[in-house]
């Protein structure tokens, strides 16, 4: 099977989340056998050095104009290259995407609520172009990959076969760390710009709540904090900007537990899998969230999750402070989160690729 992946302007000039994912992806697809190219129009056309061992066909997109005519290249080269499906990270829709779609069987993976997440994101005039081009990008999809099972429900009415993955991790990539000595006290938070549902609010009453443990924030700057928050960084909020692994994991190996997303609830969701939760997890940090994480089981000691919504968390400081103070010298056991395994994700990912090929070729 050939898989062309669709980036649709996914920004994979430096290390984020986002380019460690479809790094990830790429790597896991390839080596089970299929042939895989990534394309992309991009704000630079670089590309991340951890994407450089895939084959890619990644361009700067430009100005407006330019943009829609690279998409229309975008378009010709991935038809020439003659995939049996192409694997669509779901943005907007942008030119030539509608005809190619129809002409490939074409899977679309979803990531978000984007009409409420673009309310929070973006101008009113991207909004109404999105909305407007929405139904046009994905009335020709021939399938659906979803990250939550809510989002799974949103998508269904398309009347097109749709499935729920959760987000995965190779986890031999990430070897889990040493708990930290027993007298630090400290959190951890990796974050964006751009990026309101992580509840910044939410991190400060919680370093207010827990005044003897400090919070290390990764990917947030002192500017981004103060367009993303209506409250300044507590003292024992120390904000480091962007940092690549290398750098920010021996923040992480100092940290008893880490904190994922709080204000989930901005984007109209109860649900997530991030990306970051399950670097935390993998590592064997335990989580703080404010959200269902779809490959969580109820209960489990190693996530404390927190209302969805902006009620004040001052009654539930003892149970956050009893939930650090239980991990402060364990980390979480590898066995309770094999199920995360790109092992075990991608091939659900790739046999639900297979079943629209075989679907397609049929009819």
């Amino acid at each position: 099977m050939r898989i062309a992946y669709l980036g649709q302007m996914a920004e994979v000039a430096t290390e984020n989340g986002i380019s460690k994912k479809i790094a990830m992806q790429l790597s896991a697809w390839a080596q089970a056998g299929p042939e895989v190219r990534y394309f992309a129009l991009t704000a630079t056309g670089e590309v991340w050095p951890g994407l450089t061992t895939a084959r890619t066909e990644v361009w700067a997109r430009g100005h407006p104009l330019l943009r829609a005519v690279r998409s229309r290249v975008l378009c010709t080269r991935i038809r020439q290259w003659r995939p049996d499906v192409i694997y669509f990270r779901f943005a907007h829709h942008s030119p030539g995407l509608p005809r190619l779609f129809r002409e490939i069987p074409t899977i679309a993976e979803i990531n978000s609520d984007d009409l409420a997440e673009y309310r929070n994101t973006l101008p009113v005039a991207k909004q109404l172009y999105h909305r407007i081009t929405r139904p046009r990008v994905l009335a020709p999809v021939a399938g659906f990959v979803t990250v939550t099972r809510e989002l799974a429900a949103r998508f269904a009415p398309f009347g097109r076969p749709v499935i729920a993955i959760g987000n995965s991790v190779a986890l031999t990539d990430f070897p889990p760390l040493p708990p930290p000595a027993a007298d630090l006290r400290r959190l951890a938070f990796l974050g964006t710009a751009g990026a309101p549902w992580h509840g910044l609010e939410r991190l400060a009453e919680i370093a207010v709540l827990l005044p003897q443990w400090s919070i290390e924030v990764i990917g947030v700057t002192a500017e981004t904090w103060r367009q993303l928050a209506p409250v300044l960084p507590p003292a024992n909020v120390h904000l480091h900007g962007p940092l690549p692994r290398s750098a920010y994991e021996p923040l992480l190996a100092g940290a008893t537990a880490a904190i994922g997303s709080l204000a989930l609830f901005k984007n109209g969701m109860e649900e997530a899998c991030s990306i970051k939760v399950r670097e935390y997890l993998a590592l064997g940090l335990p989580v703080i969230g404010g959200y269902e994480d779809t490959d969580i089981p109820s209960g489990s000691d190693y996530f404390l999750r927190l209302p969805n919504n902006a009620a004040s968390l001052a009654s539930w400081r003892e149970r956050i402070a009893s939930f650090v103070e239980h991990w402060r010298t364990r980390r979480v056991p590898r066995s309770a989160i094999a199920h995360l395994d790109v092992s075990v994700k991608e091939p659900q990912r790739l046999a639900f690729m297979q079943k629209i090929v075989a679907a397609s070729r049929h009819a």
